[in-house]
C-alpha cells in the first residue's frame, strides 16, 4: 500500500513564510514542497542524533567552518595547527559518546554510565596522547608554538607532581 499523504493546515508568521518562500532547496518550488523539504530535514537531523555516527556527522558538520578555515590559514601562511587538528579530530567522538549512551534503557543505568565512563576516558587518553606528542618539542607545531606547553603540559604536570607528592593511603 503507498503512502498517503496528510492534508496539514498551519499558520506561519509573516517571517517563517518569507522564509520558506526564500528557501533554495533541491526540488522544491511550491510552498508545500519546501515544507516537506523542511520536515524531512528535520526529521532526518533528529534521527542523526541517536547514533553514534549520527553525532560524529553532525558535529563534524558543525566544525567543518573552523576546519575550512583552518586550511585557508595553513595553504596561505603555511602554518599548522596541532592543537586545532586534534579538538576537530577528537571532539566529534568525544561528544558521540556521550550523546548517544543509553541512560534510560536496559542495562540499567549504573552500568550503562559505567560503560560511558570507560569508553569516554579512553577516547580522552587517546586525545592526551596527541597533545603529549605535541609536548615533547620545545615549540609544538601550532599557531603559538607556546600553547601546549604554557597551558596544558606545564600545568598539568604541576597537577601530576602534587598528586605523587601526597603520601599514598595506607590498604585496610
Amino acid at each position: 500500500m503507498g503512502a498517503k499523504s496528510v492534508p496539514l493546515s498551519v499558520r506561519l508568521s509573516k517571517e517563517d513564510a518569507e522564509y520558506i518562500a526564500s528557501l533554495k532547496a533541491p526540488d522544491a518550488v511550491t510552498m508545500s514542497e519546501k515544507v516537506r523539504y523542511l520536515v524531512r530535514e528535520a526529521r532526518i537531523s533528529a534521527q542523526r542524533h541517536e547514533t553514534f555516527e549520527g553525532v560524529v556527522e553532525h558535529t563534524e558538520d558543525t566544525l567543518a567552518p573552523l576546519k575550512h578555515a583552518l586550511d585557508k590559514l595553513e595553504e596561505d601562511q603555511f602554518v599548522r595547527s596541532g592543537l586545532m587538528r586534534a579538538l576537530i579530530g577528537a571532539l566529534p567522538r568525544i561528544l558521540a559518546e556521550l550523546e548517544a549512551a543509553d541512560v534510560d534503557g536496559d542495562p540499567p543505568v549504573l552500568e550503562s554510565l559505567t560503560a560511558l565512563e570507560r569508553d569516554a576516558a579512553r577516547r580522552v587518553k587517546d586525545l592526551l596522547d596527541q597533545l603529549a606528542r605535541l609536548a615533547v618539542t620545545e615549540k609544538a607545531p601550532c599557531l603559538d608554538p607556546n600553547v601546549i606547553r604554557r597551558e596544558i603540559a606545564e600545568p598539568l604536570v604541576e597537577i601530576v607532581d602534587i598528586v605523587n607528592a601526597k603520601p599514598a593511603k595506607a590498604k585496610k
